[in-house]
């Protein structure tokens, strides 16, 4: 079963702190800015009498759930015969944080312990966890937040069903960054949206467009994001009468450090935006490309750029040779399968010659090889070609070129 939206998961765990904290509440899930708003929530409702220890277990050894170093964390040793009882005694030992989640501290009667980056300590201490549970003292209990739980073990993927189904478990995974149905604007994506209803709530209402374009310009991290929002709104100022910004009203206002990818420096090409291009180059080689995992690869830079180009300026050429046949321009874009932003793209075949259009993907072929015949440095290659496309300056041919 699919995991909820991340906000849903965020309403259910308010009503959970407005009802009482129960002994055990875990917090999981890729999303990391979704797990620290959750671990805010439930630290916020911690009673101010209760004693609360922190812990950052990111340097905890991971293991079986007695935290032997033999432990094998593939098999269900431990889980029957009476071995779960051994081990989950031995890793009682090793964990005085449950040994305070009996009761009766030194400090006050309850206690709650919160471990943060806690997927080792899970493996670790499930089995001792799992059997300590009934024996937690009156209003103590334990926040636990970790990216991942292993259930391989009988005992925790009982324990994981045991709390999912009382509800103190929530998971937060990421938000899609475009629909389920590909012929939906990216702007009707969960990423969009979620920029539109936060930086709402900061006074600055946004159109989906102008939500799109900060997704697009910012990228895939929701910190990110929600600093660019913060700064927008101590630009404009918060104002809950305002019409909703769109893509235009945002030029010059973000300030975020610009990366960027080729999906934009082929935009920028087929638009005819020479400083965007340009400047879409530049940040590509200084920054890396972010890819759909939303990691950042400096290496694979100009293929990536080329391979995109080349097939943006190869569909839109075939769509010029359509419109010059006569086609409607909206059945160019159905016939070649374009649906997201057709409006561009009919705009990008009107507005390119079929003679420009061939002559730059002869630039990008020439491009391309004079990476490997020269070695030169991949960004002024893309650079020249810019030059090339934008100053119409010669592409030079196979003949004239010394080997």
């Amino acid at each position: 079963m699919a995991a909820p939206h991340p906000e849903d998961e965020l309403l259910r765990l308010q009503k959970l702190c407005k009802q009482g904290l129960p002994a055990v509440t875990i917090v999981t899930g890729p999303n990391d800015f979704f797990r620290a708003e959750a671990m805010e929530l439930l630290l916020a409702a911690v009673p101010p009498e209760v004693e609360l220890r922190r812990i950052d277990a990111v340097d905890e050894r991971g293991g079986g759930g007695g935290g032997g170093a033999d432990d094998d964390a593939d098999t269900d040793e431990g889980d029957e015969d009476g071995d779960a009882t051994a081990d989950s005694d031995a890793g009682l030992a090793q964990c005085q944080e449950l040994t305070d989640l009996r009761g009766g501290g030194l400090f006050a009667r309850s206690t709650f312990v919160c471990i943060r980056r806690g997927k080792n300590w899970w493996d670790r201490y499930v089995l001792t966890l799992a059997a300590q549970i009934p024996k937690f003292g009156k209003g103590c209990g334990l926040l636990l937040e970790a990216t991942k739980l292993d259930k391989r073990k009988k005992v925790a993927a009982q324990l994981v069903k045991s709390l999912t189904e009382s509800g103190a478990l929530f998971e937060f995974r990421d938000l899609y960054e475009t629909p389920f149905d590909r012929s939906r604007s990216p702007a009707e994506g969960e990423l969009a949206k979620w920029v539109a209803r936060r930086s709402g709530k900061l006074g600055v209402a946004l159109a989906p467009e102008a939500a799109w374009l900060i997704v697009a310009q910012v990228g895939r991290s929701l910190p990110e994001l929600a600093a660019e929002l913060g700064r927008l709104r101590d630009q404009l100022g918060a104002d809950p009468q305002r019409k909703p910004l769109q893509p235009d009203d945002l030029h010059g206002r973000l300030t975020c450090s610009f990366e960027s990818t080729p999906f934009e420096l082929a935009e920028a090409v087929l638009s005819n935006d020479r400083q965007r291009a340009m400047r879409s180059v530049r940040a590509m080689f200084d920054r890396g490309v972010r890819g759909k995992d939303g990691k950042q690869d400096t290496g694979g830079v100009f293929p990536f750029a080329t391979s995109w180009l080349w097939r943006s300026l190869a569909k839109t050429y075939e769509g010029r040779q359509m419109l010059d046949r006569g086609m409607s321009p909206r059945d160019i874009a159905t016939k070649l399968g374009v649906f997201q932003f057709a409006e561009r793209f009919h705009e990008q075949v009107q507005k390119n010659s079929l003679a420009k259009l061939r002559r730059g993907l002869l630039g990008l072929h020439h491009c391309a090889r004079q990476l490997r015949l020269t070695g030169e440095e991949p960004d002024l290659l893309l650079e020249g070609f810019l030059e090339q496309w934008f100053l119409g300056r010669p592409v030079p041919r196979a003949e004239d070129l010394e080997l």
